[in-house]
């Protein structure tokens, strides 16, 4: 179950992590990378209570507040994506 919700939160952020998606994302729908932060919070729960890394979920909060810096957006969400792909390959038991 907990690999399916990392697949879930790697899929958001590398759409975040497009250009043409996470700009409008953060400029329109501010409100969005809100829930998106309120989804890695949740994640980062679950991941902590089956002693699984968090590495990826706290930098999804960090990247979710960096809202207000477009460029710096889209490289906090690309790393993201990258930490949480490799989380998901290494971690026993998230095949």
């Amino acid at each position: 179950m907990l690999s399916r919700i990392k697949w879930l939160s790697f899929s958001i952020e590398l759409f975040l992590a497009v250009p043409v998606f996470g700009n409008i994302a953060g400029d329109a729908i501010p409100f969005l990378l809100c829930l998106v932060a309120v989804w890695h919070a949740c994640v980062l729960y679950v991941s902590k209570s089956e002693d699984q890394p968090i590495l990826g979920s706290a930098l999804g909060i960090i990247a979710s507040f960096l809202n207000f810096f477009p460029i710096i957006r889209l490289i906090a969400h690309a790393i993201t994506a990258i930490v949480l792909i490799f989380e998901i390959q290494k971690a026993p038991g998230m095949e």
